[in-house]
């Protein structure tokens, strides 16, 4: 039997749904591979650069222009490696993003970022990565990256 004292509470909850792309820029440099992170400003939290995308943009084209937007480095992708998502609230509405990962390499090292979103770029050794991220679901993508390096090493 239903509680009469709850009939009437539900309200309904709207979800805006967003798309995104990012980049995992990586480098090389002998032996070591280095992921590129970003801190925008009035945050202290590590994480891999990515933006929303406008119009017809394709996948590739966002998470090149937002690399690029928010490091200054212009890149090539190397492959797609993984979508992740979350909830949160902004201005009293819900949002459910979903962001598309890709491997990147840059291929010009003139770093001129967007100084008014972000207050920090910086080179970490790939194995550090997780360390310094802050959000699980990133820190759980770059943990495949590695994993997959040891397995490629392993194969050789």
């Amino acid at each position: 039997m239903p509680n009469p004292n709850c009939q009437g509470d539900r309200q309904k909850v709207t979800i805006n749904y967003v798309q995104a792309c990012g980049g995992i820029v990586r480098k090389l440099e002998g032996q070591n591979q280095y992921i590129l992170l970003i801190r925008k400003k009035n945050s202290p939290f590590w994480t891999l650069p990515k933006g929303h995308q406008e119009n017809d943009e394709s996948d590739h084209e966002t998470a090149i222009r937002e690399v690029r937007e928010e490091t200054g480095y212009g890149c090539r992708i190397e492959k797609n490696v993984g979508e992740i998502q979350f909830q949160y609230q902004r201005n009293g509405q819900n949002f459910l993003e979903k962001v598309r990962y890709f491997l990147m390499i840059p291929e010009d090292y003139e770093s001129n970022f967007d100084t008014k979103e972000i207050e920090e770029i910086r080179w970490v050794e790939l194995k550090e990565t997780p360390n310094f991220l802050f959000y699980q679901n990133e820190k759980n993508l770059v943990q495949n990256i590695i994993q997959r390096n040891i397995e490629n090493t392993n194969n050789y």
